[in-house]
């Protein structure tokens, strides 16, 4: 009997030790400050900052205005019309004290323009009446992708 309730007794201490360092959500707002693209310039290196400021026991956790890592994956064009693909995903930030925030959700992506219904109609047509040449309507690419300034997504950042 004495066992049982020593057991039950370190089950509730451990229960509440651990909802006592439970960590907290917060929403993070992340507006893209600079176009992300095949156009924008490949040296711009803060291209999305927080939008608001993040507040948890009514204290500024997370400045407006911090920048934001953010992971970029880009397809390039290819021939026969395929378009450029591209995913952002927001990474982390640094909270007041300088400390990294990981980020989790929030993925824009954009697909440009989808030419391989030209691109093939013309290179066969055009192949079958000048051989030689008319292929090379199959080398035309698709459009370009991108993700304007000013598009907001919002991440969940677990707060300490």
């Amino acid at each position: 009997m004495k066992k049982i309730v020593l057991v039950i007794c370190v089950i509730i201490l451990g229960m509440g030790y651990f909802q006592a360092h439970a960590q907290q959500t917060a929403n993070v707002g992340i507006e893209i400050t600079k176009k992300i693209g095949k156009d924008s310039k490949k040296a711009e290196l803060e291209k999305a900052v927080v939008s608001n400021d993040v507040m948890k026991d009514g204290k500024v956790v997370i400045a407006a205005g911090t920048p934001v890592v953010l992971d970029i994956q880009s397809e390039k064009r290819r021939g026969l019309g395929q378009p450029e693909t591209i995913k952002v995903k927001p990474v982390s930030t640094t909270d007041v004290n300088g400390h990294v925030v990981p980020l989790n959700g929030a993925e824009k992506s954009d697909i440009g323009k989808n030419r391989r219904g030209a691109a093939v109609t013309c290179g066969v047509i055009f192949g079958i009446i000048t051989f030689p040449v008319g292929l090379l309507f199959l080398c035309i690419k698709g459009g370009h992708a991108s993700i304007p300034a000013g598009t907001q997504m919002v991440a969940t950042a677990v707060l300490n």
